[in-house]
């Protein structure tokens, strides 16, 4: 009985080991593990929206237009988590746009949605968007946020979800 439950032990420690996680601060997704990296969600409120493979939603900010990263402090990237991939490229199953990855100043490769570099909100929950129209500044630079539609359009319910903030 008692190796029963000191191999049980064992097999739960490997378990929770083998989930892991990503300690810096990005969402991560692994496309080899079967998960789409992009995939569309309806959410109640946002329209069909980009979510990771946790359904988070996914949000591009307009000042990074062109694919170049400038939410790379630590207090932007605290708030705004960069949605990034290891060696695999992205996979979005039959979304309109086109994924791809570019490669950060830290080095990580951040994955992009008809060149919008994708972020999660730390605000957050799966299967909800509160940060939608956020603006925010962090080292001295502005930032204004949107979730990525499926269609690349922006918000266009015409809701007024604004709210803003001054961080670093």
């Amino acid at each position: 009985m008692k190796r029963l439950l000191i191999l049980g032990a064992v097999l739960a420690a490997l378990g929770l080991a083998a989930c892991g996680g990503d300690s810096g601060g990005s969402s991560s997704a692994d496309a080899s593990a079967g998960n789409a990296t992009v995939s569309a969600e309806q959410i109640s409120g946002a329209g069909t929206v980009l979510v990771d493979s946790a359904g988070q939603a996914l949000y591009a900010s307009d000042e990074e237009a062109g694919g170049m990263a400038r939410c790379t402090d630590d207090a932007c990237m605290s708030f705004w988590h960069p949605l990034t991939v290891d060696g695999n490229a992205p996979t979005g199953g039959s979304l309109p746009g086109k994924l791809a990855v570019v490669k950060r100043p830290d080095g990580d490769r951040q994955v992009t949605y008809n060149g919008k570099l994708l972020y999660t909100f730390s605000q957050d929950q799966p299967g909800e968007v509160t940060g939608d129209g956020f603006a925010d500044a962090f080292g001295g630079q502005q930032f204004t946020w949107h979730v990525v539609h499926a269609n690349g359009a922006q918000d266009s319910s015409g809701s007024d979800n604004t709210s803003s903030g001054i961080y670093g």
